[in-house]
């Protein structure tokens, strides 16, 4: 309901960034939503205040706008999250944020993060995604590069699971 009075009221960014930062968790969470149809930066900058909130779900929409928005200014932010958030969800939406960002700098948290599963969990699609897409667009440092050819190289031949398998050749295929 707050989502659609947000909408039908012609809200602009202050709007928005007021409701992402309320006190009401559902203005939050509906702010964070909707922010991605507000191209702005003091938007940009509520979403990155947020990505600590205590909702689960403030956070997570927090992060799916940052990457609509295509932010790029939140990379490190999103980093933060991948690093230390205690959800498997957020650290998964975050993993995907920075491949779709095409956040460089994060390439380090990926490799850390692919590392945490076992070799056939496919919760690790996100990472093994973030870490082609973004070596897709190459320029990466060669030791950064160099690191995720062996922790996918490593992925690829201890899974069992096909589709693990093929997600992972697809990566390595787009490493530059």
């Amino acid at each position: 309901m707050v989502l659609l009075l947000l909408a039908a009221c012609g809200a602009g960014p202050d709007e928005i960034a007021i409701a992402i930062k309320s006190e009401n968790p559902v203005m939050r969470e509906d702010g964070a939503k909707i922010a991605q149809n507000f191209d702005d930066e003091v938007v940009v900058e509520a979403l990155v205040s947020v990505l600590g909130d205590a909702s689960e779900q403030v956070r997570l929409n927090a992060i799916e706008s940052i990457a609509e928005l295509e932010a790029t200014s939140a990379a490190p932010a999103l980093v933060e999250r991948l690093e230390g958030d205690t959800s498997p969800k957020v650290k998964r939406a975050a993993a995907d944020a920075i491949g779709r960002l095409v956040a460089k700098d994060g390439m380090p948290a990926l490799l850390a993060y692919l590392a945490t599963f076992g070799a056939d969990d496919r919760e690790q699609l996100a990472a093994i995604w973030a870490i082609g897409h973004i070596g897709d667009e190459g320029g990466l440092d060669p030791e950064v590069k160099k690191s995720a050819l062996v922790a996918l190289v490593h992925v690829r031949d201890t899974t069992t699971d096909r589709y693990v398998r093929y997600n992972t050749n697809a990566a390595l295929r787009t490493l530059k």
